[in-house]
């Protein structure tokens, strides 16, 4: 929907009607964005910047539409749009970007603890290529007497 309420043709899965919408979803994919990105703390210091002007904000995206939409989604950008239009869901984007930064971390430190305990058993990549060497080194030995 634009300024002038003239809803664009194939456009009405992109507009509810009536004006509660679930964004929790799209605020995690967002948020899995941000993180995949290694952007969380420029992301979260911008959120937190804009908060106050969320509504200049979100009538600036309006202004703006002809020329973002053709680098963007037009459903995807009309969502965030709407999405700004509230100033409690940039703190649930912002709650949505730190818990799954919190999520990564733990998957890093689970990432590293399987790779540590590795080391210690011996199955990290060099101690099997030394293995498979010294294994040949032993038959070749064997062989040759």
């Amino acid at each position: 929907m634009n300024l002038s309420g003239h809803i664009q043709p194939g456009s009405h899965d992109l507009i509810d009607i009536d004006g509660e919408e679930d964004y929790s979803e799209f605020m995690a994919k967002i948020a899995k964005e941000i993180v995949q990105r290694q952007l969380t703390v420029p992301a979260i210091i911008f959120l937190e910047t804009i908060k106050p002007l969320s509504f200049l904000g979100n009538q600036l995206l309006i202004f703006a539409n002809p020329v973002v939409s053709l680098i963007v989604q037009t459903g995807n950008y009309y969502k965030f749009v709407r999405m700004l239009e509230d100033r409690d869901n940039i703190e649930k984007l912002t709650i949505a970007i730190e818990q799954e930064n919190a999520l990564e971390v733990q998957r890093r430190q689970e990432l590293k603890e399987v790779h540590r305990k590795e080391k210690q058993n011996g199955k990290s990549f060099w101690d099997r290529f030394k293995r498979k060497s010294d294994q040949k080194n032993k038959e070749g030995d064997c062989g040759g007497q």
